[in-house]
């Protein structure tokens, strides 16, 4: 790992969700530092804290209906920084769905269930 602690934010409007992935990361590497976001918004306010990684789920806005997707909140920080590393976490199982997120600057795209958590870790340990 490049620094300790390593920051990563995870971003997704499903706070259970966030939770459940936060505790699982920490459980794995203590080191790592975690801040969750409900809205995409949000996330792009604190990107001058320089998080390591960013697990971003593609659609955010089942609570705020006016909240941007992760799409448009992934061009948003690859315009501020290009070489942060963003895993996008979705429902989502169409190809044409992933390619996009791809086409846009995410290092992976990861389709919710049983084995997604241990996917992110194991990319946040090959990319930070």
């Amino acid at each position: 790992m490049s620094k300790s602690p390593s920051k990563i934010f995870i971003v997704d409007d499903e706070p259970l969700l966030t939770e459940m992935l936060s505790d699982y990361l920490k459980e794995q590497d203590s080191t790592l530092s975690i801040k969750s976001f409900s809205t995409g918004e949000a996330c792009l306010q604190c990107l001058d804290e320089n998080p390591d990684l960013v697990v971003l789920d593609y659609f955010l806005n089942s609570k705020e209906s006016d909240a941007a997707n992760g799409v448009d909140i992934l061009k948003a920080i690859k315009d501020k920084n290009k070489t942060l590393p963003v895993i996008m976490l979705s429902s989502q199982k169409k190809y044409s769905t992933a390619a996009q997120t791809i086409k846009y600057g995410a290092i992976h795209y990861t389709i919710k269930g049983k084995d997604a958590f241990d996917e992110i870790y194991q990319l946040i340990k090959a990319n930070i």
